[in-house]
């Protein structure tokens, strides 16, 4: 016999009506056990329960009811029904805190407010000090501009031994005190975490800032150095570092930290521009020509040749006869294949090394422009005076250029910039040359067998330059594979050459070279790996990995090079690159190369802000067979966090559900799920 709802609601209104209490819960009873879903009658079940005074299943009722609105985010619904059990039990620390969390989901953060002093007195009374102070820490974050809270809570913290919470705390004190323009107050609040962790860096950035703005630059700076000295490969106050010597235009402190850093993480080279231009606001192009020789390589190999450019015409603008400028230039207008251009940038560069009496440039001005100008007797009669005066170095004229190169492309080291500054950069191609590519030609001749090649024209040799430097820039980032495959390009196309054989030895034997054989004046620090989740760590996560891929002729060479573009940050090379790799495969060949190709590519746009164009190729990354468990969560995750970026809740809320449901563990999907329940 099926129930009739109606008929034992109406039963319960009549009961309701004669004031028999009983029978009507009974009648209404009835109903939501049949109904669970009912809440309006559960609701008035609770208003008999507690009108004949049934407290405990009034409460009951109550709890039943306010939880469903609550999850269904009818807050203000869920409010009104956790008042009715506080007037039942008015010192219920659990709907105190949920009507706390209600009421600061809807905006009234007043009304919350109330409640957590309520909770943090209740659980002060009853001995429990860490519950009263995770209260208390709720209060601060509803209001902030209440530096007093914070200050008493990270005294509080230290009490309890919770030092990592009161360093927190002793932060947000500094920061919300430096916003009210009380930056003495900031700096002593912002000292105590100091003194418990010196390496926090909210309380280092908001010991720069609080400084900064009292005119005390130098003494941040002083603070942030001594913490470097201690750990020298920390990126982090690295970062703090050079930005609060950019800030105060302190070149020389900026300039050793961006050295140090890119040296750690070339990927940073960006940061020697901004201090270009810090050189040239305090008119000093010498050292913006030095940075940018320290940068140009980066700077061609990325796609950022009009950059370099600019820089170069700037430097020039100012000091025209400027020599390191000079050299870039010629440097510029060959990596251009600009004949005019590079012939143009010789002759300047002859004209100021002769006016300045830099040899050495002079003589490299002088053996280019002989090959170009064969008939200009000029040149070739004042190259041969300085033959007769200075002796013949065949070797300078001969690879001059690459040496030029050279000194750009490598990473240099704070060894070798100390030995710029005390005098060489003026030296011509004593600092470019006999301090950077001959150091190293040197080591190599101990390894190479004798070559005899037959000469190149001018054309040959400026493509094999050109090439040579690229496979340098492999070899300068590990890419090594790359570096070989071009190696055995080159040796097809131009034969035997010791310029080529050089390179190749840089790659079978690195500790040699590197390490025995490389003079002390110019020994690199060794390479630190970052400690920030990377390029490499989400490939691996994501399960893609490049022992997988087949030996595969231009997919692999697009691949590999759209790999090295992400970690240098070059994202739009990479998404061409990638593009190009994933046009030569199928989801369906038996390899991982299209997932790996399309996961990567939705990584990018997620990075470039274009997170619409993500969401398609992680979509279609799922089309690959055989993916595994793991697999699915990575991406997941990924298209949760582009949903995410397009504002799209209830996407981004599925993804993230999905791996919820399979892996509690993953990430930070818990607080993601949490976040997008409460917003959504």
């Amino acid at each position: 016999m099926s129930f009739d709802k109606a008929k034992a609601m109406r039963n319960a209104e009549r009961f309701v009506a004669q004031g028999k209490l009983r029978s009507a819960i009974a009648e209404y009873r009835s109903v939501v056990e049949n109904d669970q879903r009912d809440m309006s009658t559960l609701n008035m079940l609770g208003d008999l329960y507690a009108k004949n005074g049934d407290k405990r299943d009034a409460v009951n009722c109550y709890m039943q009811v306010a939880e469903y609105y609550s999850t269904q985010g009818f807050a203000q619904k869920a409010i009104a029904v956790y008042n009715k059990v506080t007037k039942i039990q008015p010192d219920s620390p659990d709907v105190t805190a949920k009507l706390a969390e209600l009421h600061q989901s809807k905006g009234s953060l007043s009304e919350a407010r109330s409640h957590y002093l309520s909770l943090a007195e209740h659980y002060k009374k009853n001995g429990r000090r860490l519950e009263a102070l995770a209260m208390y820490k709720q209060i601060a974050l509803l209001d902030p501009n209440n530096t007093e809270v914070c200050l008493r809570l990270a005294e509080s913290y230290l009490s309890e031994g919770q030092r990592e919470e009161a360093i927190e705390a002793f932060a947000e004190a500094g920061i919300r005190l430096s916003r009210q323009n009380r930056h003495e107050e900031a700096i002593r609040a912002l000292m105590k975490g100091y003194d418990l962790n010196a390496a926090d860096l909210r309380v280092l950035d908001g010991l720069v800032k609080a400084q900064t703005a009292l005119g005390r630059a130098a003494k941040a700076i002083s603070l942030l150095e001594e913490i470097i000295e201690n750990d020298p490969f920390n990126r982090d106050v690295l970062y703090l570092l050079i930005e609060c010597c950019l800030e105060s235009q302190n070149a020389a402190g900026a300039e050793n930290a961006v050295v140090k850093l890119v040296e750690i993480e070339p990927a940073n080279y960006p940061k020697f521009l901004e201090l270009i231009r810090i050189y040239l606001n305090l008119n000093d192009p010498g050292s913006a020509a030095r940075i940018l020789t320290m940068s140009a390589e980066y700077l061609l190999a990325g796609g950022q040749g009009d950059e370099c450019g600019k820089w170069i015409n700037e430097i020039l603008e100012r000091a025209p006869l400027q020599l390191a400028g000079l050299r870039l230039l010629v440097r510029y207008n060959s990596w251009l294949n600009d004949e005019n251009g590079k012939r143009l940038a010789l002759e300047r560069l002859y004209s100021a090394a002769s006016s300045e009496g830099a040899v050495d440039d002079e003589r490299f001005a002088l053996s280019q422009l002989v090959h170009i100008k064969p008939h200009e007797t000029r040149y070739r009669d004042r190259l041969s005076e300085i033959r007769r005066e200075y002796g013949d170095d065949e070797s300078v004229e001969a690879t001059a250029e690459g040496q030029a190169s050279a000194a750009t492309s490598r990473s240099i080291s704070s060894d070798e910039v100390q030995i710029e500054r005390n005098g060489h950069e003026t030296n011509g191609y004593e600092a470019y040359g006999e301090i950077a590519a001959d150091a190293v030609s040197v080591s190599v001749q101990a390894f190479m067998p004798h070559i005899d090649a037959p000469p190149l024209s001018l054309a040959a040799t400026e493509r094999l330059e050109k090439e040579l430097e690229s496979v340098a820039f492999y070899i300068d980032n590990d890419y090594y594979d790359l570096a070989k495959k071009s190696i055995g390009e080159l040796e097809a196309e131009f034969g035997k050459r010791p310029e080529i054989e050089e390179l190749r030895l840089k790659i079978e034997y690195p500790s040699e070279l590197h390490d025995e054989a490389m003079p002390t004046a110019v020994i690199v620090e060794p390479h630190v790996e970052a400690s920030a989740i990377g390029i490499n760590e989400m490939r691996s996560e994501l399960g893609i990995d490049d022992a997988d891929e087949p030996d595969g002729g231009d997919f692999e060479t697009h691949y590999q090079m759209a790999v090295a573009y992400q970690e240098m940050g070059l994202f739009e090379d990479s998404i061409r690159e990638y593009q190009d790799a994933i046009a030569l495969v199928k989801p369906d060949d038996g390899t991982k190369r299209f997932y790996s190709c399309a996961t990567l590519l939705g990584h990018c746009f997620v990075s470039t802000d274009m997170p619409q164009h993500a969401i398609k190729w992680l979509t279609r990354a799922l089309e690959s067979p055989e993916i595994t468990a793991d697999e699915y969560h990575g991406l997941w995750y990924e298209l949760g966090t582009a949903y995410e970026a397009c504002d799209d809740a209830e996407n981004a809320a599925k993804y993230f559900d999905m791996i919820y449901a399979e892996n509690v563990d993953f990430r930070d999907v818990g607080e993601k799920v949490k976040k997008l329940m409460v917003t959504h």
